[in-house]
């Protein structure tokens, strides 16, 4: 049914022709934003316009005349009426729309068809109770991400850590590490597949299942008390009002394999349990136990990336049902070069109290990393309505990152001398270890939201999530040769020595982290003293039960029959025994890495939402939450740390003040206490070699680790003016107790360096943060920027020797410094064009990261840096007749790379003693990684 619409226009200016102009803008009615795409329809004749990114449209050249003049958007009603246009003259006319839904109330109408634009984000931020940033459907489809993660990297205040292909991983919102944040998912917190930590790898999710990801960053009393940083919910797609088809075919390439082949290798041939799972832990395995074929590398050249989803929606029994589906799959070739320069575990000392101790090198690492990741992406929603007011929901999710990486290393063991400038190698070892990691999260969530009585409502959730992850058979094999100089100084040629066959390593890991959780939330709906008053009581119980598996064996390579060593001919002729006997066991029955964790957490709130009148509201409440944990691994009873029992209660008040000086104006003001639990291997003393960052040195836990407490305080100025504009500025500050961070140690004299959990004192952390957004017609400009501030004191150990007297001094002293994992300084900017009379949409996103401690040394001045990064990603869609879209996405077009230094004067800079990578005489460069950029091409339908 047509609706007719009475429309106002004010008629100005006379033009000195007679084509007259219409303009105005498009508006919904019943949130009174601009709606940006809208179409206007002038007949007779082939008059046509759409709304801009300010809701603006303008129709040109109209004749005189009569005209019948049609408004669209989808979802809303159509409006149609008359208009009579007189020569020469200037129409401003603005349209009200309203939902194609009459049956909806106000709040549903903003909600379901509209629950992917920027506009209901826009709205939903400025609703909300607490400070949050929410990033749109509509915002991540035209974006260069293809993944949660790299999506994450845009949003203000939120920087992320990169994995070993260059995408984004982990989250760190407002300098704090990734342990200080929370995931949800529709509200529900899910468990992490990470081996180590509880917080959750971010790319293991396609953007094409996001209705939106909500950034909060305050907490409010229904809240779980974990996330000092910041809680990230990614909502899920809900069913539509009406059927929605909407698919995605894509195809790309990796730069980097146009430039080197990929290595790949046969995962099929990988035993997907540990000889001790099939024969039992302290039976000894054979040698023919490990299969030498996952070993075999083969070269692929230019490798063809794809990406498919499909999203599938509908309602049913006269509305009351509805049903979606939504899949994503995702095949990317991806990888990197790097340079590093190993650090050594024990310095010499400084020259002097006034020195300073000089990093030293041994070794320099040359990686080609070859990554297959397959990401898979399965969601699921029923929802039935009873009535407007009675609702249930069930809903699930499965997600599934499967990444077979290889990793070839030529490892150059430095001496003392110069050969083409830099500081020779007398011995080089040939490395190559293949991977294969599966990861996957499911969970399923039924949730119902109630009205028990005229001012007395509930919802509640009960929910099974499951996290796993598989690192089966991760084997190494190498080869090393006796590199020697013909001369001695600087060397003009080298002689090197036969390969010998080294010793292999075969690991496999898994763990399961396995959620039952309930959720209940009460509202009562009262007035006190004739101002509105909104009581809140709730809780949530949680039973967490995780399991970890590791198991390392070591095949020796024993020396041919005339040598002290085993030449190398090829890996499928390499030899290898157990030697000694012992070590065919594995070490499953003595590791701390086989271990079961069992955490219960208990928590009930209580609380208000005040309307001190039509401007002003406060919400405050306490949280108590009881944490009681319970592990035992396979550590000997004599170990301290084989098992223990933890339990605290902790008290968590918060508050969040709203002040109105204006429609489109507030004040907010927030305080919150809030918790950070350990991660389960950081209370376990499992030294771990699966991997930490860039596998560049094994973990170990630490059973004396302490959980932080943390006090927030926000403030915040907002301003939503008209469209999508908008702009914010505020300030936060944190107070940490106990803060976590993972260090270089020394566990005794002759060990290699390993990173474990330490609690540092007492930190601050503070900072301001800005947002804005501006459109100028088709072109619009967005971004963030954000300073923070952080103060930790860490006792680092200085040697010295006194130059009087050449006597020894080890000394230990405070060195001030900030968060490990925070910049300072983080910005985004994104140009816009958006013509919605073409269908086209191009964005150019530059990320700026500044410097941050990346890894803790144990000695004074020599922690590992971060060098400032600058990624610019570019993306670009055409739309055709509303229901197809071409489209492409760039990834990293300045080839950033990402460099890890020590800031301290550099002697290997030059000289006798220059080191590859080297690029400043003021700081050293340990780490020099290249990923190039990466692109894609793709076509997007919707119904």
């Amino acid at each position: 049914m047509k609706l007719t619409y009475t429309c106002l226009f004010v008629l100005f200016s006379v033009s000195f022709s007679f084509a007259s102009t219409i303009s105005g803008y498009i508006f919904d009615k019943n949130a009174n934003e601009q709606l940006v795409g809208a179409t206007v329809t002038l007949s007779p004749g082939n008059f046509k316009a759409s709304s801009m990114l300010n809701g603006k449209y303008q129709v040109n050249n109209v004749t005189p005349g009569s005209y019948r003049i049609k408004v669209s958007f989808i979802g809303y009603r159509t409006i149609d009426t008359t208009l009579v246009v007189s020569a020469g003259s200037d129409i401003r006319l603005n349209f009200y729309m309203v939902s194609a839904n009459s049956s909806l109330n106000e709040v549903v109408v903003t909600a379901k068809s509209n629950k992917e634009s920027d506009q209901y984000s826009k709205r939903a931020e400025q609703r909300a109770n607490n400070v949050m940033n929410i990033v749109s459907a509509n915002s991540i489809a035209i974006s260069p991400d293809i993944t949660v993660a790299n999506v994450m990297a845009r949003v203000s205040g939120v920087s992320v850590e990169r994995g070993n292909t260059g995408d984004g991983q982990f989250a760190i919102i407002r300098g704090m590490d990734p342990r200080y944040n929370t995931t949800l998912i529709n509200g529900v917190k899910i468990p992490s597949p990470d081996n180590k930590q509880r917080y959750v790898p971010l790319d293991i999710f396609p953007s094409d299942l996001i209705e939106r990801i909500e950034v909060s960053k305050s907490l409010t009393p229904d809240m779980e008390g974990d996330a000092s940083g910041g809680v990230i919910n990614m909502v899920m797609k809900t069913a539509p009002d009406q059927l929605r088809i909407e698919g995605n075919l894509g195809a790309g390439y990796s730069q980097l394999f146009s430039m080197r082949p990929f290595q790949g290798f046969n995962n099929s041939t990988v035993n997907s349990k540990s000889p001790a799972e099939i024969l039992g832990i302290g039976v000894p395995a054979a040698i023919s136990d490990f299969p030498y074929q996952n070993l075999i590398t083969s070269s692929t050249k230019t490798p063809v990336n794809s990406n498919f989803s499909l999203t599938v929606g509908d309602r049913f029994l006269n509305k009351k049902l509805g049903v979606i589906f939504s899949g994503s799959y995702q095949n990317t070739y991806a990888g990197n070069n790097t340079s590093r320069l190993v650090e050594n575990a024990t310095l010499g000392p400084a020259h002097g109290p006034d020195a300073e101790m000089t990093q030293v090198f041994p070794d320099y690492l040359n990686r080609q990393y070859s990554s297959l990741t397959n990401r898979l992406g399965l969601v699921s929603n029923i929802d039935y309505k009873f009535n407007k007011d009675n609702s249930i929901s069930l809903f699930g999710i499965y997600a599934q990152l499967n990444e077979n990486r290889v990793r070839i290393t030529d490892d150059l063991l430095l001496g003392n001398y110069s050969y083409h400038g830099y500081t020779g190698g007398f011995q080089e070892s040939y490395q190559t270890q293949t991977r294969k990691q599966l990861q996957s999260i499911y969970s399923a969530i039924l949730h119902g939201d109630n009205k028990l009585a005229d001012s007395f409502t509930a919802n509640w959730s009960v929910a099974f999530s499951q996290a796993k992850q598989e690192l089966p058979d991760m084997a190494t094999f190498e080869t090393t040769q006796q590199i020697s100089p013909n001369t001695s100084g600087t060397a003009t040629s080298l002689t090197y020595g036969p390969l010998a066959v080294r010793p292999e390593s075969r690991q496999w890991s898994h763990n399961t982290d396995k959620d039952i959780s309930g959720y209940l939330n009460l509202k009562y709906d009262t007035k006190i003293n004739d101002h509105k008053t909104l009581f809140l009581l709730g809780g949530m119980i949680r039973h967490k039960t995780r399991d970890n598996f590791d198991n390392t064996y070591h095949l020796n390579a024993p020396p041919d029959q005339d040598s002290t060593y085993q030449k190398y001919i090829s890996i499928p002729a390499s030899k290898f025994a157990f030697i000694p006997t012992s070590d065919a066991v594995g070490n499953a029955a003595s590791n701390a890495g086989v271990y079961t964790f069992t955490e219960n957490v208990e928590a009930g709130y209580a609380g208000a939402k005040y309307f001190v009148n039509d401007r002003f509201d406060v919400l405050f409440g306490l949280r108590a939450e009881s944490t009681s944990q319970v592990y035992d691994s396979s550590l000997p009873a004599t170990i301290a740390g084989k098992t223990a029992n933890i339990s605290y209660l902790d008290f968590l008040p918060s508050l969040n003040a709203k002040y109105g000086l204006s429609k489109n104006q507030a004040l907010r003001l927030s305080y919150f206490r809030s918790i950070l639990r350990p991660g389960f291997s950081d209370l376990i003393p499992y030294l771990d070699n699966t991997g930490f960052g860039q596998d560049n040195f094994p973990t170990q836990g630490n059973p004396a680790l302490q959980h932080s407490v943390i006090d927030n305080f926000d403030f915040r100025y907002e301003v939503f003016p008209s469209g999508l504009d908008q702009f914010m500025v505020g300030a936060f500050y944190k107070n940490i107790a106990n803060p976590i961070e993972y260090a270089l140690v020394q566990t005794n004299f002759s060990a290699d360096l390993t990173l474990s959990p330490y609690n540092f004192g007492t930190a601050h952390n503070y900072g301001v943060e800005m947002v804005f957004r501006k459109f100028f017609g088709d072109v619009g400009v967005s971004g963030n920027y954000t300073y923070t501030h952080s103060l930790i004191n860490s006792t680092k150990e200085f040697d010295y020797n006194d130059p009087a007297d050449n006597t020894f001094h080890k000394t230990f002293v405070n060195q001030p410094r900030p968060l490990q994992g925070q910049a300072a300084h983080i910005g985004n900017v994104s140009l816009l064009y958006k013509n919605t009379k073409n269908g086209l949409d191009a964005q150019l996103a530059f990320v700026y990261t500044g410097e941050r401690i990346n890894t803790l040394s144990l000695y004074k001045d020599l922690d590992n840096w971060e060098r400032p990064t600058l990624n610019l990603d570019l993306s670009a869609q055409k739309e055709f007749s509303q229901h197809y879209i071409i489209y492409i996405k760039v990834n990293n077009l300045l080839n950033t790379p990402y460099r890890l230094v020590v800031k301290q004067q550099n002697k290997a800079y030059s000289g006798d003693n220059k080191l590859p990578i080297q690029d400043s005489p003021n700081y050293a460069t340990i780490e020099n990684d290249k990923f190039y950029s990466r692109y894609l091409l793709g076509f997007r339908f919707k119904f």
